[in-house]
């Protein structure tokens, strides 16, 4: 069964990985060497097998071109995952995205290929998710390619009301008051709305009988 190196702490990879790009390039890697760059716990000695596993130091313990490549800041988080990939070679056949597989499928792919216990699992599960978290697979540039191609935006145009004049119509309104005297009689009184009707509306008075 194959089995896979994992970090006691894996946290404490992004320090390490930082130390490599600053720190002059060893003539063999060690023990000795890690302490003296600053990692003393005998927890930390478990990372140098996984700088092995990357490509980052061959057999010998000897630093590759490959850490040569890391030290270039611009470029580092590539370089990485080029070592991810070929370290896990066997998941990345099987998970082509193993770095957005989440725990559940990673914890079932490394308990399937290993004879290691359960606190073990997941301590390679999240050296890998931590290792992930350092590099650039392209992640970015794939997903903003998917947004553009796949998401059309609809703009709502404002719609043109035309100026339509509101129809109406014209009308006149007359106010009429009457001012009729207290002491005016029956007789006046009829004369005066008779007068009315004939000057409002054409209306002829009635002939008495």
């Amino acid at each position: 069964m194959s089995e896979f190196p994992y970090a006691a702490v894996p946290s404490k990879l992004a320090s390490l990985f930082q130390r490599l790009k600053g720190i002059g390039v060893p003539d063999r890697v060690s023990t000795s060497w890690l302490h003296s760059i600053g990692f003393m716990s005998s927890n930390d000695r478990t990372m140098l097998p996984i700088l092995e596993y990357l490509g980052f130091v061959d057999s010998s313990k000897q630093p590759t071109k490959r850490w040569m490549e890391y030290r270039n800041e611009s470029n580092s988080k590539v370089v990485l995952a080029d070592g991810v990939r070929m370290g896990y070679a066997l998941l990345y056949e099987i998970y082509p995205d193993a770095q957005r597989r989440n725990e559940k499928e990673l914890r079932n792919f490394f308990k399937s290929r290993s004879t290691a216990g359960e606190e073990a699992i997941r301590r390679t599960v999240k050296t890998f998710q931590e290792l992930c978290v350092l590099a650039d697979f392209g992640d970015n540039q794939e997903n903003s390619s998917l947004v553009d191609s796949d998401v059309h935006v609809t703009e709502s145009l404002p719609v043109e009301t035309p100026n339509v004049a509101p129809a109406f119509s014209p009308g006149v309104n007359v106010n009429i008051q009457i001012h009729i005297s207290a002491d005016a009689n029956d007789s006046q009184i009829d004369k005066i709305f008779a007068s009315m009707a004939m000057h409002l509306f054409g209306r002829e008075p009635e002939a008495k009988t």
